[in-house]
């Protein structure tokens, strides 16, 4: 019979090695798809009391993975051109934070992409924890108000020597398609603090807050659909 202390050894051991245990990845694909929304919808929380997600978003409704395997997400779409755009007219990927059993409110999400503002379109980056902080840079290469704003936005799952986080970035990639540059956008860092029974739903989203200039649809086409990479935990690495 083995003793308690050898039991408890080799219950450390193979704790040890399932922490240990790496796996590969697997690719979803989502396939290409155009998205409109109507004038007077949005994903904004501001406190003390502004909550809303009324935004479409394709998939809908948005797929679920297992937070705890995410790595990355990744989509292409481009917008009207500028000159038919109005203020902040958006779209881009979309990220939602949930868990069952969440107390409403409670839900979190990230969207970036590419939003109008006071005439120009940026790279827009909004991230949602308690409530929504909000930051943009100017979107480049970008040839003028006459051409559709487009680009290439990534979240994945990073991690260095002070621990893990979310990065944003914007692809650049050549006229054969292959990536040259990855910009970055964003790093937040409370996406991955408590992963225990979270799930992400994933997709892309657009939206036209104001309905100044009248009722009129905005429409977003993604080009590449949205790819997804999570954990294959059948497979190891």
């Amino acid at each position: 019979m083995l003793s308690f202390g050898l039991l408890c050894a080799l219950c450390l051991l193979t704790l040890s090695s399932l922490s240990n245990m790496t796996y590969a990845t697997k690719t979803t694909a989502v396939p290409p798809f155009n998205l409109s929304s109507p004038a007077g919808t949005d994903i904004w929380r501001k406190p003390p009391s502004h909550n809303v997600m009324t935004a479409p978003t394709s998939p809908s409704p948005l797929p679920l993975y297992e937070l705890k395997s995410f790595q990355r997400a990744r989509l292409t779409f481009a917008l009207p051109p500028a000159n038919q755009l109005r203020q902040y007219d958006q779209a881009g990927l979309l990220l939602h934070f949930t868990k069952p059993g969440l107390e409403e409110g409670k839900d979190k999400w990230i969207k970036t992409g590419v939003e109008f503002y006071y005439g120009k379109p940026y790279l827009s980056t909004v991230g949602c924890d308690a409530w929504a902080d909000w930051s943009v840079v100017p979107l480049t290469p970008f040839a003028s108000n006459e051409s559709r704003p487009t680009a290439t936005v990534e979240a994945r799952r990073e991690r260095d020597q002070l621990g893990k986080s979310l990065w944003v970035y914007q692809i650049i990639s050549d006229e054969q398609g292959k990536e040259v540059e990855r910009r970055p956008l964003r790093e937040v860092n409370w996406v991955f603090a408590d992963e225990d029974g979270w799930n992400v739903g994933i997709g892309g989203y657009v939206c036209r807050p104001t309905t100044e200039g009248g009722e009129g649809l905005l429409e977003a086409e993604f080009e590449e659909g949205v790819l997804v990479e999570v954990l294959d935990y059948e497979t190891k690495a």
